[in-house]
């Protein structure tokens, strides 16, 4: 019998800096790629920007999932992976990438992150000859993971409080006590609403 976690994750895209050297000063965006295991990823991108200002963009994308607890020892063994790019005609161009091991993630203090992530600058990118610094893009990552049995613990809490609300209606409130079994595509379908 597989032992199922709540994992939940919160990215934040706060701003860029030393991008002076980018020619075009208008539809900078970032996208994250979150693995989801068996060599599958989600994409996420963030509104665009100029960089004519300091580009910020100050933006949040939330994951909740029901994962097997495998999933998550799987994850340990890979990246987070940020780019940045500029929205084009036809598709959009790679500035910069950027990698976090998910170990250091999931490792540090409360599993938070607030870091300057560093881009490697990519080939034949729409860029100036000269660049002062290298570019980098503020994050912020917030993970949660938490056994089945402490989801049905607060839901149950959740219900007692319900129950002492003095409501009369006749809600059915042992639905929401439940835990969804498609809890996984209901996360996926809210992360690509995003888009």
């Amino acid at each position: 019998m597989d032992t199922y976690a709540n994992f939940s994750c919160e990215l934040r895209i706060i701003q860029a800096r030393n991008i002076e050297f980018i020619k075009s000063t208008k539809n900078l965006f970032a996208r994250f790629y979150l693995p989801i295991g068996n060599n599958k990823r989600i994409q996420l991108n963030t509104k665009n920007v100029s960089t004519k200002l300091v580009p910020f963009w100050d933006e949040s994308f939330n994951l909740d999932c029901s994962c097997p607890q495998e999933f998550l020892e799987i994850l340990n063994q890979q990246s987070l992976v940020l780019e940045l790019r500029q929205r084009k005609m036809w598709g959009s161009q790679l500035i910069g990438k950027g990698e976090i091991p998910w170990k250091v993630i999931l490792e540090s203090q409360n599993m938070e992150l607030k870091e300057w992530l560093k881009m490697d600058l990519a080939s034949g990118s729409d860029c100036n000859e000269v660049m002062l610094s290298t570019p980098e893009v503020e994050v912020e990552i917030k993970v949660r993971v938490s056994s089945v049995a402490e989801m049905e613990k607060q839901n149950n809490k959740r219900c007692n409080n319900w129950n002492e609300c003095g409501c009369k209606n006749g809600h059915d409130h042992n639905a929401w006590c439940n835990i969804a079994e498609d809890c996984d595509m209901f996360a996926l379908g809210a992360a690509l609403e995003a888009f």
